[in-house]
């Protein structure tokens, strides 16, 4: 054994380790167990077909890397939620749906005061109108020049 492939395997061994922490200690065995048994049989297969050491360690790698993510979901998979996680979770839900309507119709009843017949506003919705205090009057116009009363 080279030592690619033995870092390749123990690479394997690792992300296997981290994936499968602080789960139930038959799970997180089994699933040990069956990385174990599978890196050994992708070990023996290739080696009995004659493959070179480095051979087996890129492919391990390469099963490593692309199994990451069905590893991952495996672990969401064997995920087990307490009743009372669940039960909290659906209140918060709730109550904060309830704030949202609470927001919508407050929204709607602004809009309401604002909107014409046919639709809504929504430049006043999101830009509303504020009182000004004093618009100053315009500039008069500039005399006209000699010419310009000629020609008018």
């Amino acid at each position: 054994m080279t030592i690619t492939l033995a870092a390749a395997l123990a690479a394997a061994r690792a992300w296997t380790r981290i994936y499968t922490a602080r789960m139930a200690p038959a799970i997180r065995d089994a699933r040990r167990s069956e990385i174990e048994s599978d890196l050994w049989e992708l070990h023996e297969d290739a080696r009995r077909r004659g493959a070179s050491p480095t051979r087996i360690a890129v492919h391990t790698l390469l099963r490593l890397v692309l199994g990451v993510g069905d590893d991952l979901l495996w672990r969401a998979e064997q995920l087990r939620v307490r009743p009372r996680v669940v039960r909290e979770a659906l209140w918060a839900g709730a109550a904060a749906s309830l704030v949202f309507v609470w927001w919508l119709a407050s929204m709607l009843q602004a809009v309401d005061r604002y909107s014409a017949v046919d639709g809504i506003n929504v430049v006043r919705l999101l830009y509303p109108l504020r009182p000004v205090a004093s618009v100053p009057p315009l500039p008069a116009p500039p005399p006209l020049s000699r010419r310009q009363r000629i020609k008018n």
